[in-house]
C-alpha cells in the first residue's frame, strides 16, 4: 500500500519514523526522542514547525490530551523562522511533564531558504 503524500515527500520521510495514525488523522505520532530528532531534520530540510499536538499512547488509542503548541512564523531579528520554530518545538517537547505521550508535528516548507544556526543539544 502506498501512502498519499501528507506534507511533502521529504517531510513525510522524516515524520514516518512514528506511528501512522491512519486515514482519519493523516499524520504520524512520534515519541519524544523521535520528535526531537525530527525537529533537527525538518530544520535541516528548511521546514518551519508550525506546532503540534500531544497524544496519549497506544494504550489509550492515541487519544488527544488537548495539549498543543504553535509557532507564528514572523520576521525576526533574533533568527530565522526555521530554526526559531525548531527551538520552540524542542523546548515544548523537552519540558512536557509526561513521558508516556506521543507528538504530532505540523511542518510547512519555508518559502525561501534560511541559513540555519546551531540549535543546541
Amino acid at each position: 500500500m502506498t501512502l498519499q503524500t501528507i506534507w511533502s515527500a521529504q517531510a513525510d520521510r522524516i515524520l514516518s519514523v512514528g506511528v501512522w495514525l491512519g486515514p482519519e488523522h493523516r499524520n504520524w505520532a512520534l515519541t519524544k526522542d523521535q520528535a526531537l530528532t525530527a525537529f533537527d531534520s525538518l530544520c535541516d530540510a528548511n521546514f518551519i514547525v508550525l506546532g503540534g499536538d500531544v497524544l496519549n499512547g497506544p494504550e489509550e488509542s492515541y487519544s488527544h490530551t488537548y495539549d498543543n503548541w504553535h509557532f507564528e512564523p514572523v520576521p525576526s531579528l533574533e533568527g530565522n523562522p526555521v530554526s526559531l520554530s525548531a527551538l520552540a518545538a524542542k523546548a515544548y517537547v523537552r519540558n512536557y511533564p509526561r513521558g508516556d505521550v506521543y507528538f504530532v508535528i505540523v511542518p510547512i516548507a519555508a518559502l525561501s531558504p534560511f541559513p540555519t544556526r546551531d540549535l543546541g543539544a
